[in-house]
Formats: structure tokens, sequence, C-alpha cells
């Protein structure tokens, strides 16, 4: 594939600039004539110029909008309307630029020839490559629409238990900063006042005061150092989780062990891992291609070396439930109804059963999430207070004691 910078002017008169990607020269004209665009410049970029398109990065394509397109399009498909028409048609309404270009893109290449699902392979990091297999499988069976729909379903149903995921992930992080926060304004701006005053008034200082002296003191003097030093460790880690895949995977698995954070991640990869897998055994793809397909849709380095292992001990002969025990990372509620599945040839059901109870329990959990973490912040704000207590009752008392005899 060549890169091209376009610049060219609309129906209306109006400059537009563009950065196409196409395998032959020739096709830029096919494009903008299809596009209804008269070119102005034609100029070739190195490919990794298009990261500079500033566009990509005023404007984002949300799942939402992938939804609705795949919606709109499973429509079409039903009531026999040319597909490319259907596309152009749907590109026209939408406002982000960005998904315009690309259904227009799209419609381009379908009638050049391509097939719908080969269209969409080129923008598969939007759509994601489940999506683009349930397309071809319903091309090759004639259930497009079907499959479509499917889609659509499952993105909005994925969509969801993240949302729900993220809700339950908000309280936990709002309480943990919140805290953290009312310590360090007691540490560097509270205790130092009252400090003084035991210094000034000569006031005799119990170990546990002294104790805190020092922590409200060296708070004060290296708070800074310690900002810079977490802003730079999280930079750190956060590269390193990008090129070394064996830290990532320690990092993902100690994520995954965290109270009240782990039991969500955990539960969210469960609810995940099962809605995909049913989806694509029930579009008629084989369960290897559809455990691949897992592993490059999955985030947490755990569950995808997980799914990685499960697929090879298939291809050595195991069941799936046999393959999935061995990994010591699902639960075993999991493992055993997917083996009924087996048994039972209903293994579609079972993992329907499976992703609608961790679906329930992300749910649970993002309703229920104060509730349950109410205990530990209660605790250790009253285990703070309660040092801070001890340790100021006794001096106090002494200086009101040496004020009221002055």
């Amino acid at each position: 594939m060549e890169t091209y910078f376009i610049e060219a002017l609309d129906r209306e008169g109006k400059k537009q600039r563009k950065i196409l990607e196409v395998e032959t020269r020739e096709d830029i004209f096919r494009i903008l004539e299809f596009s209804g665009l008269v070119p102005l410049k034609i100029k070739k970029i190195p490919s990794f110029y298009k990261s500079l398109n500033i566009r990509q990065y005023l404007y984002r394509i949300k799942k939402q909008e992938i939804i609705e397109v795949l919606e709109n399009l499973h429509l079409i498909v039903k009531s026999g309307i040319p597909v490319t028409n259907g596309i152009l048609d749907i590109a026209q309404d939408i406002d982000n630029p960005l998904l315009k270009d690309m259904l227009m893109d799209i419609a381009f290449k379908i009638q050049a020839g391509y097939t719908l699902s080969r269209a969409f392979e080129i923008y598969q990091d939007k759509f994601s490559p489940v999506v683009v297999s349930l397309i071809k499988i319903g091309e090759e069976t004639g259930s497009l629409d079907k499959t479509l729909k499917d889609a659509a379903e499952h993105l909005k149903k994925i969509e969801d238990i993240k949302a729900k995921t993220k809700q339950a992930l908000i309280y936990p992080t709002f309480a943990f900063v919140s805290v953290f926060g009312a310590l360090i304004f007691w540490l560097v701006y509270v205790l130092p006042k009252i400090i003084d005053a035991f210094k000034e008034f000569n006031v005799d200082l119990p170990a546990t005061t002294i104790f805190i002296m020092y922590v409200s003191e060296f708070t004060r003097n290296y708070f800074l150092y310690f900002i810079g030093f977490v802003f730079l460790s999280a930079v750190f880690i956060k590269i390193l989780r990008m090129k070394n895949e064996r830290f990532r995977y320690h990092t993902d698995k100690i994520l995954l062990r965290l109270p009240v954070f782990g039991v969500i991640l955990t539960n969210f990869n469960y609810a995940f891992f099962a809605e995909y897998i049913r989806l694509m055994i029930i579009s008629g793809l084989p369960l290897y291609q559809a455990l691949y397909i897992m592993e490059t849709a999955l985030k947490n380095t755990v569950f995808k070396n997980a799914i990685r292992n499960t697929r090879q001990q298939i291809e050595q002969g195991k069941s799936f439930s046999e393959a999935l025990k061995e990994e010591n990372v699902f639960s075993p509620l999991i493992i055993r109804m997917i083996s009924i599945g087996e048994q039972a040839g209903g293994l579609d059901e079972q993992l329907e059963y499976i992703s609608t109870y961790y679906y329930n329990k992300v749910d649970y959990l993002a309703q229920n999430i104060a509730k349950m973490i109410e205990p530990i912040v209660i605790g250790v704000v009253g285990g703070f207070m309660l040092i801070i207590m001890i340790g100021l009752i006794g001096p106090i008392y002494d200086l009101i004691s040496q004020v009221s005899r002055m």
C-alpha cells in the first residue's frame, strides 16, 4: 500500500485535505471521482507520515458509532439495497469526518471488487477482528444480515461490560485518592502547626508524637520528590510494559490479585472471554480459530497466554475444558459449565450462561462497590486518626495546663 497526501475540491467548492492509502496511484483518481472530489494536489509521502494526520487526534471513532454503522448496515442488507449504495447513504449522515472517510473508502473498495469482509479487514483495528470474522462467515453462509446484527449486539454487550467495569473501578480509585490526599494534607499543613506550638512551649513529647513529627517533617521535605518519583515510575512501568512481554505478564498478574480491583478485572475478563467465544461458535467458526481470534482481542496477558496455551493443548488432542483447567486461570464454574456443554453438545448455551453470570456479577460490583470498600476506607482513616489522637492528646493536655497556669 502507498500513502498519498491529497488536496481536492468538493462539490461545494471547499478545499478538502486527505491522506489516502492505495495499492496504485491510479486508485487515487477513482476514489476522488467516486467521492465527488476534484484533485488539486497529489503528493506521495512515506507511510509513517500518516500518523501526522492532525484529524486523527482531533476526532476519534467511538464504538457507539461503529455499532450504529453495523445496525444500519444490517437493515440495508436485509432490505436488499446494494451494499455500496447503503454504505454511501450511511456516510452522508455521519458527522465524524474520520468515520465518513473510512466508509467512503470501504464503499469504493467494494465497487472496485473487494468483498465486504475484505474491505472491512483494512479497518479491523476500528471494527475488531471478531466483527470482520462474522462478516466473512455471513458472506460464506448467505446470512450476512444476521451476522451483522450479531456483530452489533456483540459490540453493545462488550461495551456495556466495559462501562460497568469502569463504573465499578471509579469509586475505589476516588476513595483511594481522597484518603491519600487527606493524609497528605494533615501531614503537610495541619500537624506542623500543632507541633510548632509544642516546641514553643517546651512540652515533653512521648515517643508516638516524636514519630508523628518525623513522618510529618519527612513528608514536607520530600513530598514533591515523592510525587516526581511516582510519576517517573509510572512512565517507566508503562514503557517497560510496552517493550517487555514478561514484565507485562507479571504486572497483569499483580493487578488480578489486588483486593477489589483484581476481583472486578477478573470477572470482566471471564465475561469478555465467554461472550467472544459464544458468538464465534454460534456463527459457525471452529473452536481453534475462535480461540486464535480471542487471543488477539484480549488485553490482559495472563488471560492471553492462557488462551494461547489452551489452543495449543486442544491442537494436541485435549478437550476444551481439560485445556482450560490446566491453566489455573479460569474459575471452577467456567470449567465445569464448559465440560457439561461439551458432553451435552450445548457449548454455546453454557457459554451464554457463563457470560450472563459474570456480566451480572460485574453489574452487582458496580452497584455495591461503595458498601464493599467502605470498611477498608473507614479502617485506614480510623487507624490514621487513632495514631494522631494517641500522639497528640497527651501533649495537648500538657500544653493547655501550661497555658492555664500562665
